[in-house]
């Protein structure tokens, strides 16, 4: 584990200092985790956790792009001296869906591991993660994973947090009626050619260059990404985790006490709020009565696809979506 100031990967990290980490390896590949920690962290004792993942279509970002990292997401680790844990995990095309919620699974055994609980404990200034005070977080396909982790991990989280969640997949798909505007125009076949030279057990898990953009976009511009995400998972006892809207109906399906709020941008037209809008109506009926269910949240706000990124946790309707989870958290 290395230690480098946050100003190292942008401005908005400048009040940080960032661990970085190799939670799993695939072969040769180290899948990386950043553990985000406030420089005016001071407090002694274990310190709540916010367990992070980031966007990009599950095909390309990284943990720590600054460009896509949401401001009251650190305001939020400041605030309250909390330390985010995010993390990397595989892209599709080289990666299935399957593969991607097995890292996300690895990446949350590492975070409750021994060793990283010594290696922290072994810092000139020793760190402690109170890993009974964690709140997931993520955007668009990080929300989806967010909403992965909430469901898998109920007990042991105190509440979850995700923005313009990819839940689009859920059948039966809800895409927007044009292409969005964030996309990029690249023909198709950009995508077939790209597959046609991967090598077997090719893995990519961070892209901080955006060298993948046009990969991304194109998937995208042509709702590939659904087909990646289902590839080779007919016989893995995961594939009835991959869409998240169906785990609802599990007669075990519950949240963390704290419940769940999804935050969504009324002019997204890259994923829809329709999608977040039917995940919520489910969940508040399937789960009444049970842990979380009466605590789910759905903030629709104006604006697009990452209006929320420069957004400061004192706004006020960012502080009333997020009350009742955030009381969860840090009680």
């Amino acid at each position: 584990m290395s230690i480098k100031s946050g100003s190292t990967f942008g401005d908005k990290f400048a009040n940080f200092n960032i661990f970085q980490a190799t939670y799993k390896q695939v072969g040769g590949h180290h899948i990386r985790a950043d553990l985000i920690i406030p420089k005016t962290l001071s407090a002694n004792g274990p310190r709540p956790v916010i367990a992070r993942f980031h966007g990009g279509g599950l095909t390309r970002g990284d943990s720590i792009y600054a460009d896509w990292f949401p401001l009251w997401v650190l305001e939020l680790a400041q605030t309250h001296g909390a330390i985010i844990a995010s993390a990397n995990y595989r892209f599709m095309p080289e990666a299935t869906g399957v593969q991607i919620l097995e890292d996300v699974d690895d990446f949350w055994s590492w975070l409750h591991s021994n060793s990283l609980k010594e290696e922290l404990a072994s810092q000139p200034t020793p760190i402690e993660l109170d890993l009974d005070r964690v709140i997931a977080a993520g955007d668009s396909a990080g929300g989806l994973l967010s909403i992965y982790l909430a469901l898998t991990y109920p007990d042991q989280l105190r509440a979850g947090t995700a923005q313009y969640p990819q839940l689009a997949y859920d059948k039966p798909n809800i895409y927007p009626p044009t292409r969005s505007s964030l996309d990029r125009e690249v023909p198709e076949s950009y995508i077939d050619e790209y597959v046609a030279t991967l090598q077997p057990g090719a893995c990519e898990s961070s892209d901080l260059e955006c060298k993948r953009a046009d990969l991304s976009f194109a998937i995208s511009r042509y709702r590939r990404g659904r087909g990646f995400y289902v590839h080779d998972s007919e016989s893995s006892p995961r594939r009835d985790r991959l869409f998240q809207l169906p785990r609802l109906d599990l007669p075990d399906a519950r949240l963390p006490r704290g419940g769940l709020v999804i935050i969504h941008g009324i002019d997204d037209d890259a994923v829809m709020p329709a999608a977040s809008e039917r995940f919520v109506n489910r969940a508040k009926v399937a789960l009444k009565g049970r842990p979380g269910g009466d605590k789910v949240v759905l903030c629709l706000r104006p604006g697009g696809h990452g209006f929320d990124v420069n957004a400061s946790v004192q706004e006020k309707w960012l502080e009333e979506a997020l009350e009742k989870a955030l009381e969860a958290w840090l009680e």
